[in-house]
């Protein structure tokens, strides 16, 4: 039986409680390219010497975790000052590199794709992340509240609007257009098919292609119109409030954040795997929060340099549970997994071997349906993996390309 792709639209009419999972491939889909090959070409940048071993790098697929395991396999004194000092820089040039494409790229995503991202986040009540590179941390600070003091991440505009001359100018323009926004359905009929979208689901260039359509006969001008369709904008981004809290706070004590994660019970933003910002000093877990390129790389090379620091990331492809479970920011989120239920959404990722500790968490959690991003070529090869891996839970496959965060192509232009 072959396996059937629903649309993401479908995906949030079934949702109640949900939670989110992201994997590369959610960067990918926002043009972030921060995918292993992206990364290497990056340090080849930063440093020439990585083309005399891109053979080892591309017989690894690229892939940090398989190279450093081979690295210190092909090391005479594994654990050594030799084994740590190369791993320490390819470890910190990876992280440079990573860090770069992320802070470079984020301002490309596009406000359209941040009205897009609200829609998509939104829906859930945590957030996980297998990436450790600092792109969704990054998107988060870009809508950071200015007078949020308590460390939760919340994602907002602050765009203020007057709609009420407008109305007075064009015969109810705003008030029409804003109806048409949160209570309006698109339609469309071909060959006894329907087809229907709620229009505050649709894009913007969309959404004003509609509008033009069915007003005509206001004689409305088409730049009230798109002056409208703008407030009608701004409100929906000053109305884009989502308190994502990551566990970290001030503390009178220190300079940076601190990891309270154990001590509040409303973190929802994890990434399972640690984060290029995230570092611990003895007992205590931190976060980085300058806002530079530079500031960053000099604390991370601090960090990388110290013997009693250390960033917390799982970049070995082995022992990851036991590293996981030694380390009590990623202990929780990994802990977290366990205790969820409803159902939780993949989007961007592989199911590769490698995660297997992650999905044995999910499987012993109550969540009962699992819907995971695919595309019609791969969507049996997936869904086959999918069963094999989470066996007693609902399998739902949605079509990854019906995601409408990305921006239209006429707005490219």
């Amino acid at each position: 039986m072959a396996a059937l792709l629903i649309t993401y639209e479908d995906v949030l009419k079934g949702l109640d409680e949900a939670h989110l999972l992201l994997g590369n491939g959610f960067n990918a889909s926002l043009g972030i390219m921060t995918d292993y090959k992206s990364i290497f070409n990056e340090m080849k940048n930063g440093y020439s010497g990585y083309q005399d071993i891109e053979n080892l790098f591309e017989s690894n697929e690229y892939d940090l975790e398989k190279l450093l395991g081979e690295l210190e396999g092909n090391l005479k004194t594994p654990g050594g000052f030799l084994n740590r000092f190369v791993s320490n820089k390819i470890k910190l040039d990876f992280m440079k590199a990573a860090s770069h494409l992320a802070a470079s790229q984020v301002n490309n995503v596009y406000q359209e794709k941040n009205d897009g991202i609200y829609l998509l986040l939104k829906n859930f009540n945590n957030y996980f992340t297998l990436n450790y590179d600092p792109f969704l941390y990054l998107l988060m600070m870009k809508f950071k509240k200015k007078d949020n003091k308590n460390g939760a991440v919340i994602l907002q505009g602050a765009l203020p609007f007057i709609e009420d001359d407008l109305d007075e100018e064009q015969n109810g323009i705003y008030s029409k257009i804003k109806e048409a926004r949160n209570n309006g359905e698109l339609s469309i009929h071909v060959n006894k098919n329907d087809t229907r979208k709620e229009l505050s689901q649709c894009t913007k260039s969309t959404f004003n292609t509609v509008v033009k359509e069915h007003f005509k006969a206001e004689n409305w001008k088409a730049k009230d119109i798109d002056k409208a369709i703008n407030l009608v904008w701004q409100e929906e981004n000053e109305s884009h409030e989502l308190n994502i809290n990551d566990g970290f706070f001030k503390d009178k004590d220190f300079e940076q954040p601190v990891y309270k994660g154990k001590q509040m019970l409303n973190q929802n933003l994890f990434f399972l795997h640690g984060a290029f910002h995230i570092y611990q000093n003895k007992d205590t877990i931190f976060k980085i929060t300058q806002k530079s390129d530079k500031a960053l790389y000099e604390r991370l090379t601090e960090i990388i340099n110290n013997g009693e620091e250390n960033i917390v990331c799982v970049f070995k492809s082995d022992e990851k549970k036991e590293e996981i479970e030694a380390n009590t920011y990623l202990a929780s989120a990994y802990k977290k997994l366990a205790e969820l239920s409803g159902s939780i959404v993949l989007i961007g990722c592989s199911l590769s071997d490698n995660d297997n500790h992650v999905f044995e968490q999910i499987n012993k959690s109550k969540v009962d349906t699992i819907y995971i991003s695919s595309k019609e070529k791969n969507k049996d090869e997936d869904y086959s993996k999918a069963k094999k891996i989470f066996s007693k839970k609902e399998i739902i496959l949605f079509d990854r390309e019906t995601i409408t965060y990305e921006l239209p192509n006429n707005e490219n232009e």
